[in-house]
């Protein structure tokens, strides 16, 4: 995972997860496919047709992103219809993690984050890398930690500049 300058941590769901969602349509593809040559020529179109929704399922999870800081929690999703949802952390409420047993064995995850009853923003970044994500709120904590240290020391000083000007 690339980490950017500021501490911005992007994350995108993992090629496991695109391969989960959208084996399904592969697989009607080629049943297609399969029913062009041995039933009927036209069937050739529904093929097709069948590719385009492949196509479309590909392209709308490689649209999503997920950017973590420690001034905002982003969703991005959407290729036309750009949806862009974002949310501050000290409005995050709770974070529920769901895992099903294929997902536990692909080390793939979908995280819910719950925002505080004012608010009620409620998204998912779906299909999430445990190690990526674990990652990024790791140093998205250490970034945290450095600028309270930092932001103490500030004041450290400001309280010893007041102390000598009285």
């Amino acid at each position: 995972m690339k980490i950017l300058p500021f501490g911005i941590a992007p994350l995108r769901p993992s090629i496991r997860f695109m391969l989960i969602r959208t084996c399904p349509w592969l697989l009607l593809f080629f049943g297609f496919i399969a029913g062009t040559v041995l039933v009927h020529p036209l069937l050739i179109i529904a093929s097709w047709l069948v590719l385009l929704g492949f196509l479309y399922h590909v392209f709308l999870l490689c649209a999503e992103l997920y950017v973590i800081s420690p001034e905002m929690f982003m969703v991005s999703t959407g290729i036309l219809n750009k949806t862009v949802t974002w949310l501050e952390p000290l409005q995050i409420k709770a974070f529920d993690v769901h895992q099903s047993k294929l997902m536990q064995f692909l080390n793939i995850a979908h995280v819910t984050v719950v925002s505080d009853d004012d608010i009620n923003i409620k998204f998912t970044l779906k299909g999430v890398d445990n190690k990526a994500m674990k990652e990024a709120l790791g140093f998205t904590m250490e970034l945290v930690k450095t600028r309270h240290e930092y932001l103490k020391r500030l004041i450290d000083m400001a309280e010893k500049a007041t102390a000598k000007q009285k």
